[in-house]
């Protein structure tokens, strides 16, 4: 029996890197090392779009912590790509559909199956409050110098309130667009 694969060479000081599917378990073989991830934990399936119609496709699998990416494409040399679109369709296809018949099973709400913009405004909102939060902390801590007490507080507290707009706001900035794991749509991996 066969065992469904796809290999790719992601930059220029790597080995090809080989992916797996075996049972209910991704494994990845890059040059001696190996690592495996189980199906049942993953947490996202994020499909990158070309920006301008092209074959490249870039796939990122979140397993809580650890992730893995995975490309179509495999370098060849300076500014030499070689298209390994047909074996990239047919294995994230593979792995999309073993991953949504695990995630019932396993008792969590499932993994997220979607498609990447350049950046998500839910996560470009998150990275501000994050900062805007360091920021609050950063004048709250400049207040016990001499003489920042008024002014500190006063920045700090003006952060905080912007922090609690953004906040409000998130629950209405929309994920990235969604994906059917069983119908994935041809125009991102064509199917033959």
């Amino acid at each position: 029996m066969s065992e469904l694969s796809h290999r790719a060479r992601i930059s220029p000081f790597q080995p090809e890197t080989v992916w797996t599917l075996d049972g209910a378990a991704l494994v990845e073989r890059r040059g001696p090392r190996e690592q495996r991830f189980p199906l049942s934990n993953l947490t996202v399936f994020r499909l990158a779009r070309p920006r301008a119609g092209g074959r490249r496709r870039v796939l990122t699998l979140a397993f809580g912590r650890r992730k893995t990416i995975l490309t179509a494409q495999s370098y060849v040399g300076p500014g030499r790509f070689d298209d390994r679109l047909a074996s990239f369709s047919l294995f994230a296809r593979a792995v999309a559909a073993v991953a949504a018949d695990l995630a019932p099973s396993s008792g969590k709400a499932g993994p997220r199956f979607e498609v990447a913009g350049v950046m998500a405004a839910r996560e470009g909102l998150t990275w501000t409050m994050g900062l805007l939060a360091f920021g609050a902390v950063v004048m709250l801590l400049f207040a016990f110098s001499p003489g920042m007490l008024a002014i500190s507080i006063e920045i700090a507290a003006r952060m905080v309130f912007l922090l609690i707009l953004l906040g409000a706001a998130l629950p209405w900035v929309g994920r990235g667009q969604g994906l059917d794991p069983h119908a994935l749509p041809d125009d991102l991996l064509p199917s033959g």
